[in-house]
């Protein structure tokens, strides 16, 4: 009579813990460029809540971006340049358009694009 072979060959687990292996890796990968975006948005909001109504100026933006960058140890952002400062209608918009670029395996690489702006009502 025939035996039904019931369950998953060796070979089998390997690939499907291979698999596993790869999407582990890239979300290792891939958690400290998200953990900085949260940082950034942190300091976007942060300044956005200070100087609310305060009659504010692009420096003093800056300038207070730069200090909670400086806080956040967030060394790849510059809030002199990588912040882009424009006068609204209300007052200013303050927005930030970046992307990171993670060596995934050889010549593969994750990326993730990020797009954020706060107003900041004069």
């Amino acid at each position: 009579m025939y035996k039904r072979q019931q369950g998953m060959t060796f070979i089998g687990l390997v690939i499907v813990l291979s698999i596993c292996g790869m999407i582990g890796f890239g979300a290792l990968q891939m958690v400290p460029v998200y953990l900085e975006n949260m940082r950034i948005v942190k300091i976007m909001n942060q300044t956005k809540t200070e100087l609310d109504g305060q009659n504010t100026s692009p420096g003093k933006i800056v300038a207070s971006m730069a200090k909670r960058a400086n806080i956040e140890s967030l060394y790849d952002v510059k809030a002199s340049k990588d912040f882009v400062i424009k006068r609204s209608g209300k007052g200013f918009t303050v927005s930030i358009d970046y992307e990171r670029r993670r060596p995934y395996i050889a010549n593969l690489y994750l990326l993730a694009e990020f797009d954020h702006s706060v107003e900041i009502v004069r």
